[in-house]
C-alpha cells in the first residue's frame, strides 16, 4: 500500500499497489493508473458536493442559519469568481473555468502524476472545479452556503476541495524539492 507524508520512489503508483488498478491485467502502465485514480477521486469530489449542496437546497431554513459562532449557513448565488469578481460576466466566467478545467485534465492526461499526493491534489482541483462548472451549466451561477468566521465570503464543499488540492500540491512540490 501507498503510505507515508514524504513523495519518493516509494509512492510511486504502480498496477500492482494503487487499489483501482489492483488486479487489471490491461492497466500496467503508471500513467494509465494514476488517470484512472485521479478520475475516480475527482469523481467522487463532485458527487460528493452536488449532493451536499442538493441536501442544502432542500433542507437549510429560509432565513439561513448559524452553527456555533463560526459557521454560517445561507443559500448565496455567486454568478462571479471568489468575492463574487466578475459577477457581472457569468458567460465568460463559464468559459474561463470550463478551459482551466479542461486545460488542467489536459495536462494531467499528458504527464500523469505519479505520486500519491500529486494524484489527490489533480483530483480535488478537478472535482471541485468542475462541480462549480456543472452549477454553472445548470444554473448560471455557482451555489454557495457556507461562511467561515472570521473569512469573508460563502463558498461550498467544491471550493473547499479546490484549496485542499492547491494546497497538498504546493506541499508535495516543496516536499519533493527539498528531498532532491
Amino acid at each position: 500500500s501507498i503510505t507515508g507524508n514524504v513523495p519518493s520512489e516509494n509512492h510511486r503508483i504502480s498496477s500492482t499497489n494503487w487499489l483501482a488498478c489492483r488486479g487489471s491485467v490491461a492497466i500496467t502502465s503508471n500513467g494509465v493508473c494514476s488517470v484512472l485514480a485521479n478520475s475516480t477521486v475527482a469523481i467522487a469530489v463532485l458527487a460528493l458536493d452536488q449532493f451536499v449542496k442538493e441536501v442544502i437546497q432542500r433542507t437549510l431554513p429560509a432565513g439561513g442559519t448559524s452553527v456555533g459562532p463560526l459557521f454560517d449557513f445561507q443559500r448565496v448565488r455567486n454568478a462571479g469568481v471568489n468575492f463574487g469578481l466578475l459577477s457581472d460576466y457569468p458567460a465568460l466566467v463559464l468559459v474561463l473555468t470550463g478551459t482551466i478545467g479542461l486545460a488542467l485534465l489536459g495536462y494531467m492526461i499528458v504527464r500523469p502524476p505519479h505520486h500519491w499526493w500529486t494524484v489527490t491534489g489533480f483530483a480535488f482541483l478537478l472535482g471541485g472545479g468542475f462541480s462549480n462548472v456543472v452549477d454553472r451549466i445548470r444554473l448560471g451561477w455557482v451555489f454557495d452556503y457556507l461562511n467561515i468566521y472570521p473569512f469573508v465570503g460563502y463558498l461550498n464543499l467544491a471550493d473547499l476541495a479546490i484549496g485542499a488540492g492547491v494546497l497538498v500540491l504546493v506541499l508535495e512540490a516543496t516536499f519533493r524539492k527539498n528531498t532532491q
